[in-house]
C-alpha cells in the first residue's frame, strides 16, 4: 500500500484579470505550508512529487522546494503531470450562464463579487456540469474530467521511484475526483466536497490492488498558531 498526500494549492488571484498565479497571501500560505513540511519531513519521507502544469501549482511547489533547499536537503524530482490540472472554472460557469441566463444567482455573483454570492453561483453551476447539462458548452464535460483524474491516478506509480510518501500538488476539483473514487459518493456530494476544500488543504489517500482509500480530508496543520485563522481561505 503506498501514501499519497494530495495538497490543494494555495490563493490564486481570484477576481483578477489572471487568475491562474498566487495572490500575496497565496503566497504567504505556501511559504507555511513549506515550513512545515521541512519539520515534518522525517515522518513523511516523501519519495516522488507530481506536480499538475498550472503556474498556481507550479508556484506553490516551488516555496516548497525552496524550504527544503535552505534547511540543506532536497526534494526528489518533480514529475508533472496535466491530468492533475483543474477543471476550466470560466468554462463551466459561462456554460452555465448561457444556459441559465435569468438565474439570479449569476447577477448577484457579478455585481459583489462576495465570497457567499460565488459559492452559490459555483455550486449552482458545478451540480448543472455533473448532470450533463452543460456538456454541448462547457470546454470539458464533467464525464471527461473524471477519466482525465482517473487516468492521473492510474499513471502515478510510473512518476514512483522509490518507496516513501507521493506528494501531488493539485486543484480542489481533481481532490474531490479522487475522494469520490476512494469514498463511491455521488456527484452531488462531489461537488460539495470540491467547495469544501481549502487553500494548502492536505488530503491524505493510500492505494492498494483495491483502489485508494481516503484516510484524512481538507487538513491545515501548518495553520495552528493563534491567529492562524486568517489564513485560511476557499478562493
Amino acid at each position: 500500500m503506498s501514501r499519497i498526500l494530495l495538497i490543494r494549492h494555495a490563493q490564486a488571484s481570484y477576481g483578477a484579470e489572471d487568475y491562474d498565479q498566487l495572490s500575496p497571501r497565496g503566497h504567504e500560505q505556501a511559504k507555511q505550508l513549506a515550513t512545515w513540511l521541512v519539520q515534518h519531513e522525517e515522518a513523511l519521507h516523501l519519495g516522488a512529487v507530481v506536480c499538475g502544469a498550472m503556474r498556481r501549482h507550479a508556484q506553490t511547489l516551488s516555496m516548497i522546494d525552496a524550504a527544503f533547499a535552505a534547511a540543506g536537503r532536497a526534494l526528489p524530482a518533480t514529475a508533472i503531470d496535466a491530468d492533475w490540472n483543474e477543471f476550466d472554472h470560466d468554462s463551466v460557469v459561462r456554460a452555465y450562464a448561457q444556459t441559465f441566463p435569468d438565474d439570479p444567482k449569476i447577477a448577484a455573483a457579478r455585481d459583489s463579487h462576495a465570497p457567499r454570492e460565488v459559492k452559490a453561483l459555483l455550486m449552482a453551476a458545478l451540480q448543472s456540469w455533473s448532470r450533463a447539462e452543460l456538456d454541448d458548452r462547457a470546454a470539458e464535460t464533467w464525464s471527461a474530467f473524471g477519466n482525465r483524474v482517473a487516468r492521473a491516478r492510474a499513471q502515478l506509480p510510473t512518476h514512483v521511484r522509490s518507496g516513501g510518501t507521493t506528494l501531488v500538488m493539485s486543484s480542489g476539483g481533481v481532490i474531490a475526483r479522487c475522494a469520490q473514487a476512494a469514498l463511491g459518493i455521488d456527484d452531488v456530494h462531489t461537488v460539495d466536497m470540491n467547495l469544501s476544500l481549502r487553500n494548502t488543504g492536505i488530503s491524505e489517500f493510500h492505494s492498494s490492488a483495491h483502489g485508494w482509500h481516503l484516510h484524512t480530508w481538507n487538513g491545515l496543520p501548518h495553520f495552528s498558531a493563534p491567529g492562524a485563522r486568517e489564513w485560511m481561505t476557499y478562493y
